[in-house]
């Protein structure tokens, strides 16, 4: 059953992955400062959207994350056609997806949109290139899961064409 999100949410903002932990002279661990400045940006612009009451229950959360385009994917051949197509493309190479969920998850505690990111059961998550023209952005969805776990297993089982079970 498809729910609808209880956000729904475009943010112009670079995504930026999860840095990893540091540690102090005295044995603590931080986040860097780059880290928390990008989250401290990011939750300006997620408190605009942020319920009157914090979502509680497990959550859906889908996520777009939409990175610059590289200069090369703008070039045009010798005949004046497109090297890439115009539209959103793959980017299969670094940030690690969970790197980028994980900073946008904390940003949204900050956010207070729910109680603990933990309540996150499960979401589709995808990472690419801007379209030629587009700008960098994060696109979120965050819904209640309503239905059971095997009921949307067995439904993105069914999706995809599975032959299992």
């Amino acid at each position: 059953m498809i729910r609808k999100p209880k956000i729904d949410t475009v943010l112009p903002i670079v995504p930026r992955p999860k840095g990893r932990p540091r540690m102090s002279k005295k044995g603590h661990a931080y986040t860097p400062p780059e880290t928390r400045k990008w989250e401290a940006q990011c939750c300006a612009i997620l408190a605009q959207h942020t319920p009157a009451e914090p979502l509680d229950g497990p959550l859906i959360m889908d996520v777009l994350f939409v990175l610059p385009r590289p200069g090369y994917m703008c070039k045009k051949d010798r005949a004046g056609k497109l090297k890439h197509e115009p539209g959103l493309q793959w980017k299969y190479s670094k940030a690690d997806l969970d790197n980028l969920w994980k900073s946008l998850k904390d940003a949204i505690s900050l956010a207070k949109w729910w109680r603990d990111d933990c309540q996150v059961t499960c979401g589709v998550l995808l990472k690419c290139y801007a379209e030629l023209d587009g700008d960098a952005r994060i696109e979120v969805m965050v819904s209640e899961a309503g239905d059971t776990p095997e009921s949307i297993w067995m439904t993105t089982r069914a999706q995809r064409g599975s032959l299992l079970r």
